[in-house]
């Protein structure tokens, strides 16, 4: 590691007393009021940041694309905080507030998806209870949901948090994300180095690693689980697939969690299910998708087509998904064939959902 030089250190220390002591109050109640005025200035520049991240969005989860969907899902449930200190170039306290979201999230997606049954998930949460993000990196690597680009910017992100919450500065400096000289020491100019980064691609770096961790749903990760595994699962949701997903809390016009309940529903069952069952849950996701939004629109005529269709996917799930309990029990047939839900009779009933 490169040692800071004398001269940069001086000069780090006039700057510092020349902004914190020279050019502001020092008694407590004018410096607040000061501290006010710079918040309200750095929202006259809101407009410009939020067109910068949006930009930077568009590039990576193309609007209306389904990756685009999972993007706004998740950023609708985690990211308000990660907004609010982005529009407020509190970019010290982001970059704690985007590693936190990332390490919790890869912690609880291994401890939900591993374990396959409850003995395991105990020892699983157990094994994982004091690990940190960048203990556990590795693993999504090993797994194929990251790359080697991925792991670099996680440990990076890790390093540069790191930094921040123990006012080291000189790791702050020195941060490949932060892209400074590498020559300050002082626990105040962390944040001023900082004030100069750009976080809208740091953001949606972060949210790409947590939709990638997401895809322990993806097909290459199924890894022939456990009959009572399956059967808890299966047995679980297909109530919900045959009523459509409209008896679900989020079945209200206009609802934006909707399409985030749906697709924490049907995880699980992309990470145990065969491929071919797999496809048919994604056929279905984006029919019954396309079927809520004609019902918000009162296109009767176009959720009557799509409703015809799903009597044949459906049957098909159900085939796809006994042939995966038969894999490990083929002498019983599991899971009776429900039936689908009376729409219009249930909009009847429920027409406040819809109105």
């Amino acid at each position: 590691m490169a040692k800071i030089n004398s001269n940069s250190r001086k000069k780090e220390v006039r700057q510092l007393l020349e902004t914190k002591v020279a050019n502001m109050p020092l008694d407590t109640s004018n410096r607040l009021k000061y501290l006010v005025t710079n918040i309200e200035n750095s929202l006259t520049n809101k407009d410009n940041k939020i067109d910068l991240l949006i930009q930077e969005i568009d590039k990576k989860f193309p609007p209306h694309s389904p990756q685009r969907g999972l993007f706004d899902g998740f950023a609708s449930m985690v990211f308000d905080t990660a907004y609010s200190l982005y529009i407020l170039n509190n970019n010290s306290a982001l970059i704690i507030e985007l590693h936190g979201i990332l390490e919790r999230f890869c912690l609880n997606a291994l401890c939900d998806t591993l374990p396959i049954n409850d003995i395991a998930k105990v020892i699983i949460d157990d094994m994982l209870d004091k690990r940190t993000l960048k203990d556990i990196v590795h693993y999504f690597e090993k797994l194929g949901l990251w790359n080697k680009d991925d792991v670099t910017f996680a440990l990076e992100l890790t390093k540069l948090r790191n930094g921040i919450a123990h006012k080291n500065a000189e790791l702050v400096s020195r941060s490949k994300l932060a892209n400074s000289n590498g020559q300050n020491g002082h626990p105040e100019s962390i944040h001023t180095i900082m004030s100069t980064v750009d976080c809208s691609t740091i953001i949606v770096n972060t949210m790409d690693l947590i939709i990638k961790g997401s895809g322990m749903a993806s097909q290459s990760f199924i890894k022939q689980p456990r009959l009572h595994a399956r059967y808890n699962v299966y047995l679980s949701l297909i109530g919900e697939l045959y009523n459509l997903f409209l008896t679900n809390p989020y079945t209200q016009k206009g609802n934006p969690l909707l399409e985030s309940y749906i697709n924490d529903r049907l995880a699980k069952a992309y990470i145990i299910g065969s491929d071919e069952l797999v496809n048919c849950l994604r056929e279905f996701r984006s029919k019954v998708l396309s079927f809520h939004k004609a019902l918000e629109r009162g296109d009767k005529v176009e959720s009557k087509s799509i409703h015809s269709e799903f009597g044949e996917i459906l049957h098909q799930i159900l085939i796809y998904m006994r042939k995966d309990l038969n894999v490990d029990c083929p002498e019983r047939e599991f899971i009776d064939e429900p039936t689908i839900i009376d729409v219009e009779e249930y909009i009847k009933s429920n027409k406040e959902n819809f109105s």
